[in-house]
């Protein structure tokens, strides 16, 4: 029997996190782009659209990077709250971003509610696994995932408990080809699964997920998926936050993605690093609405 669900989608307008702040209009884009009402008419049962917004806006004020931190540990902190409520309604989280520093208040608010470990694919171009001490940009998107395994400014990897949010030994991340010597050591010392692009090219993405998916939930209570649009090739999405070349191509992932549906072991699901301000004819606008519609979608449609 499908297991059926019902969503709230958490929308997260904070690009405080990076560099370039235009991730920040993303979720908004999507709101009055329609996205709410094409999901709905392809069956997906969302409650509500919640949005969430920095304490200041980046068209308001230019702030540095290390000046922005407080507003980025500002956002996870209300993100983790609307995550944990909407659980605690019985709905699953949807969180639409924004930068992908976004994920520290999403993982925290999926475990506060979750009794016992979480686990974790992480769909991304990069590794997301620096420290204040191994980033060359100081860009704060670049260090969730080590900030949810226990790595990086405290006020990151303790926003809502001291312990690690994340086990190594319980993530997974797919479709990576831009990293730092810094976050590479990291997760080779910590044993982390890394799928690399060109072993996704190669065996294909379905396979990959499949495997991933069996990985990340030995031994815990549930799992994530944290979806960068990075890790699709920017000729299809070119409105993305730190475009990399020679991405994956959307249809496979779109074809792959309607098994987390069925599957009631997942606890949330995240699509980060959407900047409209780079995007072109609304292409990147359109590939994310058929990510939604195929990682969501309640019937036969999802493309």
């Amino acid at each position: 029997m499908e297991h059926e669900r019902s969503y709230q989608v958490i929308g997260v307008a904070s690009g405080w996190g990076a560099q370039l702040r235009g991730c920040e209009l993303g979720q908004e884009y999507l709101r009055k782009g329609g996205a709410l009402e094409k999901l709905r008419i392809e069956g997906v049962p969302i409650v509500e659209w919640v949005s969430l917004f920095p304490t200041v806006s980046f068209t308001e004020k230019k702030i540095s990077l290390k000046e922005a931190f407080s507003l980025v540990v500002d956002v996870e902190q209300k993100v983790a709250h609307a995550v944990a409520y909407a659980k605690e309604r019985k709905l699953f989280p949807v969180v639409l971003g924004g930068d992908h520093s976004i994920a520290v208040g999403t993982w925290n608010g999926i475990a506060k509610k979750l009794q016992g470990p979480l686990g974790m694919i992480w769909i991304d171009a990069h590794m997301d696994a620096h420290t204040p001490e191994t980033t060359p940009s100081g860009a704060w998107h670049g260090m969730p995932l080590a900030a949810l395994m226990g790595y990086g400014d405290p006020q990151m990897t303790e926003l809502l408990r001291k312990e690690p949010i994340l086990l190594p030994q319980h993530v997974c991340l797919i479709g990576v080809r831009s990293f730092e010597a810094g976050e590479a050591a990291l997760l080779k010392r910590l044993n982390v699964r890394v799928y690399e692009v060109a072993e996704v090219k190669k065996r294909g993405f379905a396979a990959v997920l499949e495997e991933a998916i069996a990985h990340v939930t030995q031994g815990t209570k549930g799992y994530g998926v944290s979806f960068d649009l990075d890790v699709i090739d920017p000729s299809e999405v070119p409105g993305v936050g730190s475009p990399e070349e020679h991405g994956l191509g959307s249809k496979e992932i779109i074809a792959a993605l309607p098994k987390l549906k069925s599957d009631p072991r997942l606890q949330g699901f995240e699509l980060v690093e959407y900047n409209p301000e780079r995007d072109v004819n609304d292409k990147t606008f359109h590939v994310c609405c058929h990510l939604l519609q195929a990682a969501l979608y309640q019937g036969s449609k999802h493309e």
